[in-house]
């Protein structure tokens, strides 16, 4: 096997990183996340920098563009060095979009269900197996909709509890794990894609339950750490032929 060598990170470029734009940067002006990336990597400046991992980056260019500028700078910037040669087989980039529809179903889903007082819905969210692949969401089907189902219980939708419910559970960690996750649901199917719909509606659903009882602000806060942790761990995935890599099929 030919061994690719990962790209190096220039260090002085790096210094040049002061601060973190949201969305593509106007001319002469900050660089947004992905585009900081393929700077410090010496690449053409770009959003889709070669040497980073697909699902990777489309989960931080959505964060990233998600977040204030202060958390944009103290969350996304420091991670930048480390997801330059990321970039794997195709092998490995389903089993980190697997493991980002594993953080919606059994962190971000059972975090809005414990803040509205569905404890044991909750919890029997976050014991699930973990998902090592997307397909595996076709043993969930029935019981995220039933989950869905529960949160809606009371009647109350998004509408009636306006834009602070849907900015609180749809945040920019929601997106990022959404956007990154969608096309391997759209491309298992129908079926799939409808667990992935349900997953997200029953977090909107509980937090619509939990508004005016609780404030959502801190579960959205603890949930972007979660988000960044996740990252941390796809960052770690390699493929098994790698130098260090997980051997975890």
């Amino acid at each position: 096997m030919v061994r690719i060598e990962k790209p190096a990170v220039d260090p002085e470029r790096l210094a040049q990183i002061a601060t973190l734009a949201a969305g593509a940067h106007p001319e002469g002006g900050a660089l947004c996340a992905m585009e900081a990336v393929a700077f410090i990597a010496g690449e053409p400046v770009s959003d889709h920098p070669a040497c980073a991992a697909p699902s990777i980056a489309a989960f931080i260019r959505t964060l990233s563009d998600g977040l204030p500028q202060a958390e944009r700078d103290a969350l996304i910037r420091p991670l930048l060095p480390r997801l330059v040669g990321t970039r794997g087989s195709e092998a490995l980039e389903r089993r980190r979009v697997a493991r980002v529809a594993d953080w919606l179903v059994r962190i971000h889903v059972p975090a809005w269900f414990h803040l509205a007082k569905l404890i044991v819905e909750g919890d029997d969210l976050a014991d699930l197996p973990a998902l090592r692949d997307v397909a595996d969401l076709a043993s969930l089907c029935d019981h995220l909709k039933r989950a869905r189902k529960r949160a809606a219980v009371a009647n109350l939708t998004l509408r009636q509890t306006g834009s602070e419910v849907r900015e609180a559970a749809w945040d920019a960690a929601h997106r990022a794990a959404w956007v990154t996750v969608r096309d391997s649901l759209e491309a298992a199917g129908p079926r799939i894609l409808a667990a992935g719909w349900d997953a997200a509606y029953a977090a909107a659903y509980a937090a619509a339950r939990a508004y005016g009882k609780a404030p959502l602000e801190p579960t959205q806060r603890a949930l972007q750490e979660t988000a960044r942790a996740l990252v941390e761990d796809l960052i770690a995935m390699q493929d098994p032929a790698s130098p260090g890599g997980d051997p975890t099929p």
